[in-house]
């Protein structure tokens, strides 16, 4: 049986680089990440908008003729998935997909590659990409790359890419977003160049506030400590300060006893990595950064010794002090001391801490022949004194202002919460691998579950908060409007006063005071949707309504928003008594209803509002049904998020100014949530569109 092999259309190279990356900032992180796969410790971008070019160089090990051909030159590659880690420096590879190179293609009308393998110096490859040409091609294999091998001017490894013909107007929103998509990548400290994590992003660019913004973005993590402690030793006497974020720092001094250290400073920061955090940097990437580079680390004269700062090797016994439960400092005198104190001693991966020390001026203070830490002596154990000792002075001031907040036992929980990855962390290496990945996983999601909670919690109280803010303002402005109903009312009976025998003049002076009186009379109807929350006992008095009498009320205050639509109650029973609430909190969820279903019907032929109840044991529901536009019930949920709308009407009533913002149904959730109902969309009856279903359960 003849067979036929499948062909490819080139035009999947655009369709490839764009649906894979969808913005262009991301496609530019792709060409840094490739630098970092390729055990690069230093990449630099320049970004020159009116060159009309960006260029990419990284000093990885670069590529060689069969790794350009076999690798770069084979769309949809796995062999990143396939090795995992880099070759060298056993990083963890940040692409598997085989596509991240076509996302140039997104960024400029051609490319220019050059090479230099770590393997052979004294060759450069050289490739030119002209991407309208090879999407043109017609199938895929046909697609070309040009290419040449030389002699390079520099015997030096790694890849350049310059990308010419730019397709993107690049600004300070787009720099920031690049920086969003590889600040990760980068330590917050310096690493010696050899050292597996080193790696540094250099961003130049003639606009300045490019490199503003990239930098702000960059170092965000630096940025969005919790507490920071400072501190400074002169022959034994260190003066110390604690900065709590937002307020002012406190100051402290204490001794070192028999110290054989002279200098010695530090900087540490301290993070709280609950809820949203800002400069967008999620509370998972800030977790696992802080995994990775977390700790207190130690520079001698400016060079980094790769012992410290490592989770394993904790050389200020903090993690001891967890694993023990220690519940008092050995360091602070007895009067700082503070009830269980020493559960707010952060771990290691909630911290970045730098030490700075001189050898050369210590005399006491020697390093090993390995040059990767300090021997063991007294100056060192001066030196260990002189941070931990801040550490638990942070403790106790955290423990401090725990007990003086209302939310006390939610605050030492947290704590206990976060040390949970960590041990799990310290105790990897007898955990069996695939063991560890199930716990790990499952305590990541029952976190990330917290979080999102804790977040969604945040935003309705946020929510809650503006809300009252805006009603507080609305009956201020109600008051205000009353008496200037008044003002304008008078103006009226003035009008009527005025004697003029000129008939044309009187005719205008009649026109203008029945537009008046209509104005005012329209205006203290819109003013009397705000009447219950005018009235203390409206708000205050909470019991059992009558649903008819509450929602003939209602009816009547947004009567003059109906514009004719009749709201019927034949199937309201007399007998349906509302949960216990407020005037004011069954106002504001049906006047959002009722609201909403006047909107939905500003297109319809057929207009009408029905109130009905019924019953099925326990349960008890009022039904809100009208002839409007209809919800999709599969998507209705979405409705009562904030600010979220998805109901169409015509450009004509939306330029009369109808419909609003997409708060209402998630005022009616909140309240009816607060008062034990549930509110949702349900199907509808036959001859109509949209049913709201109000539901709660008696307990008598």
């Amino acid at each position: 049986m003849p067979t036929l092999n499948f062909t490819v259309d080139s035009a999947l190279l655009e369709e490839l680089g764009q649906r894979l990356v969808g913005k262009p900032y991301i496609a530019l992180a792709e060409l840094v990440k490739n630098g970092y796969d390729a055990d690069a410790t230093e990449v630099e971008i320049d970004l020159d908008p009116k060159a009309d070019c960006i260029t990419v160089n990284d000093n990885g090990h670069g590529m060689d003729f069969d790794e350009f051909k076999g690798f770069w030159m084979r769309i949809g590659s796995t062999h990143k998935q396939l090795q995992r880690i880099s070759r060298h420096f056993e990083r963890p590879m940040t692409g598997s997909k085989g596509v991240g190179r076509l996302a140039a293609q997104y960024l400029a009308e051609e490319l220019f590659l050059s090479t230099i393998s770590e393997n052979d110096l004294s060759r450069e490859l050289k490739a030119h990409v002209k991407w309208k040409e090879a999407a043109e091609a017609g199938d895929l294999t046909q697609a070309a790359v040009e290419y040449s091998i030389g002699v390079p001017k520099k015997q030096k490894q790694g890849t350049s890419i310059v990308l010419k013909g730019l397709k993107e107007d690049w600004d300070p929103n787009l720099i920031k977003g690049l920086a969003r998509e590889i600040w990760w990548l980068q330590p917050p400290f310096r690493f010696p160049a050899d050292y597996k994590k080193s790696f540094n992003i250099k961003f130049s660019s003639p606009e300045k506030d490019y490199i503003d913004t990239f930098d702000q973005q960059i170092h965000a993590i630096l940025n969005i400590w919790h507490a920071r402690l400072v501190g400074s030793n002169r022959n034994g006497k260190v003066t110390l300060s604690l900065e709590f974020a937002g307020e002012e720092p406190i100051t402290v001094k204490y001794p070192i006893e028999d110290c054989s250290l002279k200098g010695g400073d530090f900087e540490i920061r301290i993070y709280h990595l609950w809820r949203r955090q800002p400069h967008g940097i999620t509370v998972g990437e800030a977790r696992t950064y802080l995994n990775e580079y977390g700790g207190v680390h130690v520079y001698d004269g400016g060079f980094h010794l790769p012992y410290y700062g490592d989770p394993k090797n904790d050389w200020l016994k903090v993690e001891f002090a967890h694993s023990h439960r220690l519940s008092i400092s050995e360091l602070l005198p007895e009067e700082m001391r503070v009830a269980r104190g020493m559960s707010y001693l952060p771990t290691l991966s909630r911290m970045l801490g730098v030490v700075n020390v001189s050898t050369a001026e210590e005399l006491d203070l020697k390093i090993l022949i390995t040059r990767d830490r300090l021997q063991d002596s007294k100056a060192f154990r001066n030196l260990a004194y002189l941070v931990r000792y801040a550490l638990d002075f942070y403790a106790y001031e955290e423990a401090k202002r725990a007990f003086g907040r209302e939310d006390l036992e939610r605050e030492i929980e947290q704590p206990k919460i976060q040390r949970m990855e960590d041990v799990l962390v310290k105790y990897r290496a007898v955990i069996p691998e695939k063991s560890y990945e199930d716990l790990h996983d499952d305590l990541k999601k029952a976190m990330e579950d917290i979080e999102t909670e804790a977040e969604s919690t945040a935003k309705k109280i946020g929510l809650m908060g503006s809300l009252a803010t805006a009603g507080i303002s609305s009956l201020a402005y109600q008051h205000e409007l009353k008496q200037q109903f008044n003002v304008i009312r008078n103006i009226v009976r003035e009008i009527e006063e005025i004697k003029i025998k000129d008939e044309k003049l009187r005719n205008t002076l009649n026109e203008l005071k029945e537009t008046l009186s209509s104005w005012v009379n329209r205006a203290e109807m819109t003013n009397a949707l705000f009447a219950y929350f005018a009235d203390s006992e409206n708000l205050e008095l909470r019991k059992r309504f009558q649903a008819r009498k509450v929602v003939q009320e209602i009816t009547e205050q947004v009567g003059f928003l109906s514009r004719g639509i009749p709201i019927h109650m034949n199937r309201l029973d007399d007998s349906c008594i509302l949960p216990k609430a407020s005037l004011a909190e069954w106002s504001s969820i049906f006047q959002n209803v009722f609201i909403n279903a006047f909107n939905a019907m500003l297109d319809s032929k057929k207009r009408m509002i029905d109130v009905s109840s019924r019953k099925d044991g326990r349960i008890r529901e009022i039904l809100v049904q009208d002839t409007g536009c209809g919800v999709d019930l599969d998507d209705s949920e979405i409705l009562f998020k904030p600010f979220v709308r998805r109901m169409k009407i015509s450009p004509e009533r939306r330029a009369l100014g109808y419909g609003g913002t997409g708060l209402g149904l998630t005022i009616v959730r909140l309240i009816s949530r607060n008062i034990g109902c549930d509110v949702s969309f349900v199907e509808p009856e036959k001859e109509f569109s949209t049913a709201f279903s109000i539901r709660w359960r008696e307990t008598e």
